[in-house]
């Protein structure tokens, strides 16, 4: 009997390995909910009966509270990264999306340089604040929370390119090629966050990219394209 030899485009391998991830990650949070829905109940029932006794038990339980939430936005963060979800566009300005995406980012120890522009976009608001949102996160885990993130805005083209910069501990070239791959996850890649696969799905769905440069000891700087508002798209 004749074999019959197939081949896949990358591409097509991405779509299927991407596929096989969202109904894994949806079966699987499907069934860990269910366990920490119980490790709530649990939590909330110890915390209303039981007076501690001492300040280890205290630290016990508040510890115990604070993990199943923690648990709980993981599942979340999970089945985020792995499924599409529909955008809703429209018209909208690409520098009030990153000063929100900053505003609900700002914490103590943590300074903005910014250099901004208006400049439209026809975009899913939300799903793009999410984008720089997820970013902005990384920056200030690669930093522990204390330092400087640069983010600046100029008009190519057809395009609007902004450059999100930190100053933290950086990523090796071994990590920054893998960093992208949803099924990544080491020690060193904690300084991606969960968050940047999902980041380059949205992005990608507005017709765009992502890179990344980084050098380990000295920062890590992302740069997102994003089409700007095409005449045909000011009028939907």
């Amino acid at each position: 009997m004749e074999e019959k030899t197939y081949s896949f485009t990358k591409k097509q391998l991405n779509d299927e390995k991407n596929r096989v991830l969202a109904k894994f990650a949806s079966v699987a949070s499907h069934d860990l909910k269910n366990v920490v829905g119980g490790l709530s109940n649990i939590s909330y029932y110890l915390s209303k009966t039981i007076k501690p006794e001492s300040e280890t038990q205290k630290k016990m339980l508040d510890l115990l509270s604070k993990e199943v939430i923690t648990l709980n936005d993981r599942i979340v963060e999970i089945l985020d990264r792995t499924r599409v979800k529909q955008l809703t566009k429209s018209p909208c300005d690409l520098k009030e999306l990153i000063l929100k995406a900053i505003e609900d980012s700002k914490t103590d120890g943590i300074e903005f340089e910014q250099q901004l522009c208006s400049a439209q976009v026809y975009a899913d608001p939300d799903r793009v604040k999410q984008v720089f949102t997820n970013i902005i996160k990384n920056a200030k885990d690669a930093m522990k929370n204390k330092g400087k993130i640069t983010i600046s805005m100029e008009i190519k083209g057809d395009n609007i390119i902004t450059s999100v910069t930190d100053y933290g501990q950086g990523m090796s070239s071994a990590t920054l090629e893998k960093c992208f791959d949803p099924m990544f996850s080491t020690k060193l890649a904690k300084v991606v966050g969960m968050g940047l696969t999902v980041a380059l799905q949205i992005v990608e769905l507005h017709e765009g990219n992502i890179k990344i440069s980084s050098e380990p000891e000295k920062g890590t700087t992302v740069v997102v394209t994003l089409p700007v508002l095409k005449e045909k798209d000011s009028s939907l």
